[in-house]
Order: C-alpha cells, then sequence, then structure tokens
C-alpha cells in the first residue's frame, strides 16, 4: 500500500485559558460554559456530540483506487471483509465471476472464477458471487444467481466443493466455536447452517440446520460470547451458536437498519442505519448505549476493535465517516473523509487502513483514517 502523509494544523487556547480562569459547567465562572461542537463530547455536556455529524467538510484523504480485473463500469459490490489469518482482502466481485483476493501491502490481485459472469452491469448487487469469508485457512463464498456456496482453497485458488443451498443467499459467515458456516437467506426468512464434512465423511459441505428468521439482514458472528446477531428492519437478533436459537430480540431505533459490527470484549453490537444514523447496543442486554446521525444511504460498515473506531460510507454525502466509541460504548464524529457517490462497503485490518469499494466503476479504494 502507498504511504500516505497528513498534516493537522491546529491552534490551541489553552494557555490563554488558564490565564483568564477555569471553565465552569453550569455555575458562574470567570468563562460561560462550554458549547457542544457536534462532534465530540466536552466535560459540560457529556454525550452532547453523540446526535450530530459536524459541519466540517470532509478531508481529502488522498485515496488509491485499485481496480478489480474486469471490473470496469461496474461490478455491484455487496460484502467486503479482510482476512487476518491470509492478509488478504476478499472482495466478492460480482458480474466479473470472480472473487478476488487482494495484499493490501503490494496490492497484487488474484482472481479465483467458476462463479456466475454477466458481461455488463446493470447496478444489480445481487449478481453472481456476492459474500464470502475465511476460516481456519478456507475460503466460503456464496453465488447469489445460482443459489450456491462454494468452499475455496486460497492456495490451490481453485473451488475444492460445492453446496446447492434451500434459498437464495444473502451472507456467508464461518462460525469457529461449531465448525459450521452460517448463510442468511432473507427471502426464505431463514439463516441455513451448513456442516464442514461431507455426507461420506469426506472434506466437503452439507446440510444442518436453519433458523426462522424474519428478515436477516447481515449477519455477524461473536465467537467469544458465543452469539450470532443479523437484523430485522428495526430489531436486532441474537442467537446462540450453540443450541441454534433466536436468544434477544432487541429495538435498534432504525427505519431499515443494515450492516452489524461486533466488538466481543467491550460486547457492543453497532448497528447501521440505511436512513442515516449509528447505533450502539449492549450485547447482553440489548440497551442503547449511544446513536449518531450520519448521512444517509449507510449499508456495510467496518470496525477496527484495537482503537474503537467505526467506519462509516455514506453515498448520499460521498463520505466516509470516522466514529470513535468512548470507553462507555458512546460514538462521537472524529471527522470524515472524501469517498465516491456510490460508497457502498467498507473493510478493515486495523490501525488506520481502510477500504471502501465503488460498485459503480468496479473499484475498492485505499485509504487511510487521519483522525
Amino acid at each position: 500500500m502507498r504511504s500516505l502523509c497528513f498534516i493537522v494544523l491546529s491552534v490551541s487556547g489553552l494557555g490563554a485559558l488558564g490565564a483568564l480562569g477555569t471553565v465552569g459547567c453550569g455555575d458562574k465562572g470567570v468563562l460561560p460554559e462550554p458549547l457542544s461542537d457536534n462532534q465530540a463530547d466536552d466535560p459540560c455536556d457529556p454525550g452532547g456530540g453523540s446526535t450530530q455529524t459536524g459541519s466540517n467538510p470532509p478531508v481529502d484523504a488522498g485515496s488509491t483506487p485499485v481496480q478489480m480485473p474486469g471490473g470496469a463500469g461496474g461490478i455491484g459490490f455487496d460484502d467486503m471483509r479482510f482476512s487476518a489469518t491470509l492478509a488478504q482482502l476478499l472482495i466478492p466481485a460480482g458480474r466479473t465471476g470472480n472473487l478476488d483476493l487482494v495484499d493490501p501491502s503490494t496490492e497484487e490481485i488474484a482472481s479465483i472464477g467458476g462463479f456466475s459472469a454477466e458481461a455488463t452491469y446493470s447496478g444489480d448487487t445481487t449478481f453472481g458471487v456476492t459474500s464470502a469469508d475465511e476460516g481456519n485457512d478456507v475460503i466460503y463464498a456464496t453465488d447469489r444467481t445460482t443459489s450456491t456456496l462454494s468452499r475455496i482453497d486460497p492456495k490451490l485458488k481453485m473451488v475444492t466443493a460445492t453446496l446447492t443451498l434451500a434459498g437464495t443467499p444473502g451472507y456467508v459467515r464461518y462460525v469457529a466455536p461449531t465448525n459450521e458456516v452460517w448463510v442468511s437467506e432473507p427471502g426464505a426468512k431463514q439463516i441455513e447452517i451448513v456442516a464442514l464434512m461431507g455426507a461420506d465423511g469426506g472434506t466437503g459441505l452439507s446440510h444442518a440446520a436453519t433458523i426462522a428468521v424474519a428478515g436477516a439482514e447481515s449477519l455477524e458472528i461473536d465467537a467469544t460470547n458465543g452469539l450470532a446477531f443479523t437484523n430485522t428492519a428495526s430489531s436486532t437478533l441474537a442467537i446462540d451458536l450453540t443450541s441454534r436459537a433466536v436468544a434477544d430480540t432487541w429495538a435498534n431505533g432504525c427505519t431499515t437498519a443494515k450492516g452489524i459490527a461486533i466488538d466481543p470484549l467491550q460486547r457492543w453490537v453497532i448497528v447501521a442505519c440505511n436512513e442515516g444514523k449509528l447505533v450502539v447496543l449492549g450485547e447482553q442486554t440489548g440497551s442503547m448505549l449511544g446513536t449518531l446521525k450520519t448521512g444517509a444511504g449507510v449499508d456495510r460498515i467496518a470496525y477496527d476493535a484495537s482503537r474503537a473506531r467505526v467506519y462509516v460510507p455514506s453515498p448520499a454525502e460521498a463520505a466516509m465517516g470516522v466514529v470513535v466509541l468512548n470507553p462507555k460504548g458512546v460514538p462521537t464524529l472524529a471527522g470524515s473523509v472524501q469517498a465516491t457517490s456510490d460508497a457502498h462497503c467498507a473493510a478493515t485490518p486495523g490501525g488506520g487502513e481502510v477500504f471502501v469499494c465503488s460498485p459503480a466503476k468496479g473499484q475498492v479504494a485505499f485509504l487511510y483514517d487521519p483522525f
């Protein structure tokens, strides 16, 4: 990845404040109490920045566009993930018929074919290979056109097993505690569970069970605490991985809930609302810890647990918000960076690196969090 440099200039008035006197919170101090800047908490208005996006324009983060093979003219991104095990971006490249593996350090791309392909981009985000995840050095990818799940050997760069699913797939996620793959199937109102062993006992894929879920928008796994999470339009569901039963259903405050991110140590469930809002729920009780207004059109978000930062692309704003969660899970906006008007999904390996997809161009923008 190309090195990017950011220079931040600031003017501090702390010295002058010290000379004049102390700031009072609701008292008759020398200085008036501070006002919320609509971006971050201040000592007299805790949480005051948690409901505004701020007015500062998006920063030019010097993003580097990386073109997906055969993706010129658009590919219809719907899901994108970073595999720490493989040190690769997993990019289901829709109509190209490829699952692309991208090395962020070199920008080298390896394409694995064999999925449904279409010559031109119609704007459809539900064609071909649209979701992928990695577990135990194996990649699992779904093809919405054929309603199939494929097992992929990333070293051989080839599909080694395929299973016809019970419904049209949404998102696929590997479940480490049970060594299974779960696939959301919103049209069938269920999550399908796939065992990673063929009927003959060999390496393969076989249907194991289904969980009835109305909606099943997005799917994320908290392997540490043994839970899976998915959304209906206005609720978030917690599902026990062992019993395969819905354990809790919580109102998430969304009109149309989309992406989910998990912090297993803090036990936060972060929900993206398509209408332009981010909601943080407590995983144990479903309590709402905080909300933040964002630009509209939010879909797939990315989360860096090491820095407690959420990356929120907004097509309506042509920008990606950088959101910081405080120790209580309250979100505030650190700032935003420029993105394309179709910024649809994001992924991050942590450390400030962020990748944002551009469906109309068939590209992924490599950028760095400057805040």
